[in-house]
């Protein structure tokens, strides 16, 4: 008790027309200092940081900073409301929040929010939301949301939603969506929805749904549909629709509708049809339609060569090459066998382009 007096005593004498006053207990700037020493190595205790420069050890504050904007903490910070300074190097834990113009490196610890308008490398968590202007290097948590301005590189969570405006390498999460502006390089979860706006190696899944505006290595899956703009290597799984804007080589499974800009390379399932714009190879399969300039492989769906298109069914097919089985079987040119009700294979002789059961060109 009469420590606490004697140092409550020791700051109200303090003159208050004194930016920098304090009572210092220290040789060369090193040992206890109260009130706003510039400088220090040692024990600080100050009920307002304004205008500081450097400060090694245990700093302690009581109040919001005032013109901070050059100091570097180096050690432990703790505010009763907030520290605040131009870099953070250490552990920094406010009740209010940590905020840095410049970088954190270390543990950063808001009640309420923590951020940096520089780079972060270490841990950082808030409350509410936590913040990087620049890059991010560990782990980022933020209570409601977290959001990166530049790169990623670790673990960034938001129980509402997260975002990183630059490339990310590793985890991504949000409950309600988590969006990374560049590429990413390892796994995105959200249960609504999840964005990459480059290219994904790795895993991305959306409760809703999952874009990618890049290509795709490795698997992406939505109850409500999934889709890349550039080429998908791996696993494409949609509640209603699945595919991407070039290439697919992989297993893309989807409700209704399977679809690739380019060439359908491998297993794709799509209920209410399978469209490839170029060629589909492999095995595809649908209750509807399967439809492709070329066809090769097994086929099988109610109607083979053929796209559900503006409401009507429109004839797409030019060669299929392999099996096709379902209620009508259309091919320009065919290579192997057709099994149906009816089987048009447009270059067997005119008595056998159309068939009913079986048609053949081997």
């Amino acid at each position: 008790m009469i420590f606490r007096l004697a140092l409550a005593a020791a700051l109200l004498a303090l003159p208050l027309h004194d930016a920098h006053a304090s009572l210092d207990l220290t040789i060369g700037d090193r040992g206890l200092s109260l009130g706003n020493s510039p400088r220090l190595t040692g024990l600080r205790v100050n009920f307002r940081d304004s205008d500081v420069r450097e400060i090694n050890g245990v700093n302690i504050t009581l109040w919001k900073a005032r013109d901070n904007s050059h100091a570097v903490y180096n050690g432990i910070s703790l505010g009763l409301i907030a520290p605040e300074g131009r870099h953070l190097n250490g552990v920094s834990i406010g009740l209010g929040g940590v905020a840095a113009d410049g970088d954190i490196k270390g543990i950063a610890i808001g009640g309420l929010g923590a951020g940096a308008g520089g780079d972060v490398t270490g841990i950082t968590f808030g409350t509410f939301g936590a913040g990087v202007g620049g890059d991010m290097t560990g782990l980022l948590i933020g209570g409601l949301g977290s959001g990166i301005g530049g790169d990623l590189t670790g673990v960034s969570f938001g129980l509402f939603g997260t975002g990183t405006g630059g490339n990310a390498r590793g985890l991504v999460g949000g409950l309600i969506g988590s969006g990374v502006g560049g590429d990413l390089t390892g796994l995105s979860l959200s249960g609504i929805g999840a964005g990459i706006g480059g290219d994904l190696t790795g895993i991305a899944i959306g409760g809703v749904g999952v874009g990618v505006g890049g290509n795709l290595t490795g698997l992406i899956g939505g109850i409500g549909g999934t889709g890349v703009g550039g080429d998908l290597k791996g696993i494409a799984i949609g509640g209603l629709g699945a595919g991407a804007g070039e290439d697919i080589k992989g297993i893309v499974l989807a409700g209704l509708l399977a679809r690739g800009g380019g060439d359908i390379t491998g297993l794709t399932v799509g209920l209410g049809g399978v469209r490839a714009e170029e060629t589909i190879r492999g095995i595809s399969l649908s209750l509807l339609s399967i439809g492709a300039e070329e066809q090769r492989g097994f086929n099988l769906s109610l109607l083979n060569g053929y796209v559900f298109e503006d409401f009507w069914f429109r004839k797409v097919n030019r060669t299929t090459t392999g099996i096709s089985i379902g209620l009508i079987n259309y091919a320009p040119e065919l290579k192997g066998a057709q099994l149906g009700l009816l089987n048009f294979a447009g270059n067997n002789p005119k008595w056998a382009r159309l068939l009913p059961f079986i048609n053949l060109h081997l």
